[in-house]
């Protein structure tokens, strides 16, 4: 595998990692900066500061437009020709896809684009205006940067560029992706249509009843969105998460060597892991639908809490799953 890429896919790793503890990240709520209204912007035009009340700076970069969004339809062919031969896309998940290209010079440069990426840092920092947003630049060792563009904050999304270029300024053909992936939201021009039965367009925060999330963390819990198909809710003593996802799902569905089944009811077969660490927790995984080339969808459910909470995790993640199960529409 060639060094750039191998270190673009430890960057996607690290930034998409699913299954962190929510109680030690927090994923807190964000606020304008105090001097918003300053931001340079390169063009000239001064802008507004974003609304906080849970709007997106434009409809169109509302979450449920961004959910029916195809991030491979945004790499342009015509955009990444001018900054040198396209490779193939290569999708990860809902809302990311890259492309392992060459620049002009034959040196390799990788393009990724995800979108509806929950911005924390990035809101704090931003410091620059792209295509009329507010945009963060951070460059990685000479080796990639991430252009991030803030669509919401309130909770903070955004979209991100990355770019992976050891022969060149990364920020650049950032800037150029970005500002393309920008225009063709707002003229909705990479709408898809989901397959039956899909997950995508499903909102994690809201589908659960709250009665059920009530009895899996306690009454007294916050929530915290993650992007566009992840939500937790995090208790006193313990957490919760659901999260849906597009992945590789093998024929004999062992996604891990310690699963044990569990029927949740109607025909739906589950797969239960604990993993006993210092913060023990349980998921349950189910299929959902499986498409072309053994990719398909997953609703993930995790509930977990520090060693020292005495509770049935798997208990409570297999209940809190048959509440949700109903819920999702049949592929």
């Amino acid at each position: 595998m060639p060094r750039l890429v191998a270190v673009l896919s430890l960057i996607l790793l690290l930034a998409g990692c699913a299954g962190a503890d929510l109680a030690k990240q927090r994923f807190p709520r964000t606020t304008i900066p105090a001097d918003a209204e300053n931001v340079s912007d390169p063009s000239g035009t001064s802008q507004a500061p974003p609304p906080t009340d849970g709007r997106p700076v434009d409809p169109a970069f509302a979450a449920d437009k961004l959910r029916l969004t195809d991030p491979c339809e945004l790499l342009d062919e015509d955009v990444l020709k001018r900054l040198g031969t396209p490779g193939d896309r290569s999708r990860s998940g809902f809302s990311r896809c890259s492309n392992f290209m060459k620049d002009k010079a034959g040196k390799d440069l990788a393009v990724t684009v995800e979108i509806g990426q929950t911005m924390t840092t990035e809101i704090k920092k931003a410091d620059k205006q792209l295509a009329g947003l507010r945009s963060y630049e951070q460059v990685l060792e000479n080796s990639a940067c991430f252009v991030s563009v803030i669509t919401q904050d309130e909770p903070g999304l955004g979209i991100t560029v990355q770019i992976g270029y050891e022969d060149g300024d990364a920020c650049a053909p950032g800037r150029e992706v970005a500002t393309s992936v920008v225009e063709q939201i707002k003229a909705r021009a990479a709408t898809r249509t989901p397959p039956k039965g899909s997950l995508i367009t499903l909102d994690p925060c809201v589908l659960p009843d709250k009665a059920a999330v009530d009895a899996a963390t306690g009454a007294d819990y916050r929530m915290y969105p993650y992007g566009l198909h992840n939500c937790g809710w995090v208790g006193k003593d313990r957490e919760l998460s659901l999260a849906f996802r597009e992945t590789f799902i093998p024929d004999n569905r062992k996604f891990d060597d310690g699963q044990t089944e569990v029927d949740l009811g109607g025909g739906v077969k589950a797969y239960q892991v604990s993993n006993s660490t210092s913060f023990p927790s349980c998921e349950v995984k189910w299929v959902q639908r499986v498409g072309d080339d053994h990719e398909g969808e997953l609703v993930e459910v995790k509930s977990a809490g520090p060693k020292g909470t005495d509770f049935d995790r798997c208990a409570t993640a297999v209940t809190f799953a048959k509440t949700v199960v109903g819920k999702i529409p049949k592929g």
